[in-house]
């Protein structure tokens, strides 16, 4: 009882803090979308952008009954990242390999306290993936256990198909398969069903065939577009650099050095316990190899989350049975916890560059700056009417002839094609280890050349 106790209060003061290390804006362009996807859903317009994660903009909706705009994401996100850990903590004393407070390490990771603590699908789709795996713990009431398992997948699947090659594999695990395979399937129909009939069938279809088109072909950074062995490197940057730390400067260099320790004592800890409940392992198997493939590794560490957790459970997990493993991934936690922090209160008080965009365009009212994925930023602050989403500087000359009030200063990002023929003017910057998608966002005054 007084460890449940104690494994409750972690838990209040983890949401706590993840509370008060919550961004107020969106990362990206994606959460963006998935904001204004409370108040309208509509694919066409991106809010949020295909294939729809429908059960994910369904519990923003909950959300939003109490609070607005990405504070209710912020919600979501916070509530499901606690809900993870409660849920595995549980699922290792269920299943008799650890007593739930090892599970508060996960939180450590700066991975995990990103998902957990912004705008995005990755947290309540962990929380789903760790309800299949409390599910799976319950062989005490098989046929309880594998329908939690059931719904938790087909859930999930509405909240990040891109886990499916996670989730789908996860029925596997399930105590009685058939009932757990049942139980996806309802819930799936569950949510499909009147996501299809919103959207439309054939419009969903075509939706979906240009979307992933353009995901596999130009924009998503999959093997097509950067093929090579490369993509091993980038996959272990995102689990070992933005997952647990590992970097070039001393705190990194020492969380390196711990780590490696660490796993070598757990390796030997795991080997004395026969490896128990190591099985799930053979789960993330299919999710390593998708994302590998088809995702974007360079720009988008948050695809190995998954990942992440596995190996900091496992890593946990053993250093709870092993006494100088746990000496040695107290340090590792301590160290961890520390660069989660800076980073943490990095991304608090340094906006994205498109925020950033945001002020930078409020300080000029007399210009017009365009833009390409940054614009939805500018259109997100109301500022559409002397801002807007352009490909090229033929787009922006043309823009500006229609406009009926000329502007004194015509402004470009880098993200349109030409703009770099004007002169710089702002370079909007965030540390690469808490944004991977481009260290700076460009400003050129290309005024000269629009007009």
């Amino acid at each position: 009882m007084k460890s449940i106790h104690s494994f409750a209060l972690a838990l209040a003061v983890a949401a706590a803090l993840l509370a008060l290390s919550a961004p107020p804006w969106p990362d990206d362009w994606d959460g963006i979308g998935f904001v204004a996807a409370i108040d309208r859903f509509d694919l066409d317009r991106f809010s949020p952008h295909p294939p729809g994660y429908p059960v994910y903009v369904a519990l923003l909706r909950v959300a939003a009954i109490f609070a607005r705009g990405v504070t209710a994401a912020n919600v979501v996100a916070i509530a499901s990242g606690v809900a993870a850990i409660a849920l595995l903590g549980d699922a290792a004393e269920r299943a008799g390999i650890a007593r739930r407070p090892w599970a508060i390490a996960i939180a450590t990771a700066p991975l995990v306290w990103r998902a957990a603590s912004a705008v995005g699908s990755e947290s309540p789709a962990l929380a789903c993936a760790a309800l299949a795996v409390w599910g799976c713990a319950r062989r005490d009431r098989a046929a309880l256990g594998s329908i939690v398992v059931g719904v938790a997948v087909g859930l999930g699947l509405g909240v990040r198909l891109s886990w499916a090659p996670l989730f789908v594999p996860m029925l596997w695990l399930a105590p009685l398969r058939a009932r757990a395979a049942m139980a996806a399937i309802v819930a799936t129909i569950a949510w499909a069903a009147p996501f299809v009939a919103i959207v439309g069938p054939s419009h969903l279809v075509a939706l979906l065939r240009v979307h992933f088109a353009g995901h596999a072909e130009r924009w998503g950074g999959t093997a097509i577009t950067e093929p090579g062995l490369g993509r091993f490197a980038l996959l272990a940057r995102d689990v070992f650099a933005d997952g647990i730390c590992v970097d070039r400067d001393p705190l990194g260099v020492a969380i390196a050095i711990t780590l490696g320790a660490t796993i070598a004592a757990a390796i030997a800890a795991w080997r004395a316990n026969e490896w128990r409940g190591a099985r799930i392992a053979v789960v993330l198997a299919p999710y390593a190899l998708w994302i590998g493939i088809g995702q974007n590794l360079r720009q988008q560490p948050r695809h190995a989350l998954p990942l992440v957790v596995a190996l900091v459970a496992a890593i946990a997990i053993a250093a709870a049975r092993s006494k100088q493993a746990r000496v040695i991934g107290a340090a590792l936690a301590l160290l961890v916890a520390a660069r989660t922090a800076l980073d943490a209160y990095a991304r608090r008080t340094t906006p994205p560059p498109g925020e950033q965009l945001v002020e930078w365009t409020r300080a000029r009212p007399d210009a017009a700056v365009f833009g390409g994925a940054s614009a939805r930023f500018l259109e997100r602050a109301g500022l559409a009417s002397r801002a807007g989403g352009a490909a090229t500087l033929g787009d922006v000359t043309l823009a500006i002839a229609r406009q009926s009030r000329r502007p004194s200063r015509v402004y470009a990002t880098a993200e349109i094609a030409g703009a770099e023929e004007g002169t710089l003017a702002a370079d909007l910057c965030r540390p690469a280890r808490i944004d991977r998608r481009a260290p700076c966002l460009r400003v050129y005054d290309v005024t000269a050349i629009a007009r």
